[in-house]
């Protein structure tokens, strides 16, 4: 069985976890690479391990064949990660991990439709057999304004305007159904002395259409909120994001937990009563090394953020 993504910043991932961890949620198990790190560090540790994408629950339960008995796999997005807790008796843990950046696995399976570098169906679903709205679909039938939100919004696309014009038009003569069909229309809509040398034009367009497809950023809200509820004293969230989108909402909500208070500033001390959860411990983001991005160039956008519960929110 071959996979071939690789784990980011293994080695920080690691090195956050509290001391004496016992039970782990990884909420994008992916190939299990973070995973098997822990429970090679925390041998007597419990994980509880979901992920959306069941091919990839299926190779990581291969991989991770010699920790069989440490790992409960659940094939879930975090909107069910509640539904997954009541499942496995309400668990608290120690340490929870969410890596929330596409695959290599699934940029490199042209059937899956996620990449413009190669030819398959516009597809872009991380669940195939539950979801049913694709990118093609999306391209297809969305009006002119709900796809310049979705540029907009979600791959803050210079060109927007431009972009979902001519979709527009070209939809009307043939419907997108690939993805070198959709990239080849965009990178002729970006003028050409304005692209980036290094980025294909189409890289937000497919990204801002992925997030589109999979909800992703509602799907990070629902994770955000279960959090607090899920953790032990002292225990510790990380997480790590790709694109500054998503890296600005977990800011945020890091910056909320820390300093809840929503008092006016001219009073002399808190009257709404909000307490802060604990504290963060990564003031700046971390990012990957030359050394790991000269090994793996689709980790340099990586921004992996922790912070540290001083006691749950139950």
């Amino acid at each position: 069985m071959q996979f071939k993504h690789i784990s980011v910043l293994p080695q920080k991932v690691l090195d956050f976890a509290p001391d004496k961890t016992q039970t782990i949620l990884d909420c994008t198990l992916g190939c299990g690479g973070h995973s098997r790190r822990l429970l090679e560090k925390f041998p007597n540790a419990k994980v509880f391990a979901i992920d959306r994408d069941l091919n990839a629950l299926k190779v990581a339960e291969y991989f991770l064949k010699p920790f069989e008995n440490n790992i409960n796999f659940k094939h879930a997005s975090f909107s069910e990660l509640k539904d997954c807790f009541v499942n496995w008796m309400n668990p608290l843990f120690d340490y929870i991990l969410a890596d929330i950046g596409i695959s290599s696995d699934q940029l490199d399976s042209p059937e899956r439709g996620f990449s413009f570098n190669h030819e398959g169906p516009l597809d872009m679903r991380m669940d195939p057999d539950r979801q049913h709205t694709t990118a093609a679909y999306l391209v297809n039938n969305s009006s002119k304004n709900e796809l310049l939100k979705i540029l907009k919004t979600y791959g803050e696309e210079r060109f927007a305007w431009k972009i979902v014009n001519t979709i527009l038009i070209e939809r009307e003569k043939k419907p997108f159904k690939t993805t070198k069909q959709l990239a080849e229309l965009v990178y002729k809509s970006v003028p050409k002395h304005l692209q980036k040398s290094r980025i294909h034009p189409a890289t937000l367009t497919f990204q801002a259409l992925r997030i589109a497809v999979n909800e992703e950023l509602n799907e990070l809200s629902e994770l955000l909120k279960i959090i607090p509820l899920s953790l032990k004293p002292d225990g510790r969230f990380a997480i790590i994001s790709f694109h500054s989108l998503e890296d600005r909402i977990i800011k945020h909500k890091f910056k909320e937990w820390e300093n809840p208070c929503v008092c006016p500033h001219d009073l002399p001390y808190c009257i709404c009563g909000k307490k802060s959860l604990g504290s963060i411990l990564t003031r700046s983001p971390i990012c990957p090394s030359e050394k790991e991005i000269a090994n793996n160039r689709r980790c340099r956008s990586a921004h992996l953020r922790v912070f540290s519960f001083k006691k749950n929110n139950l």
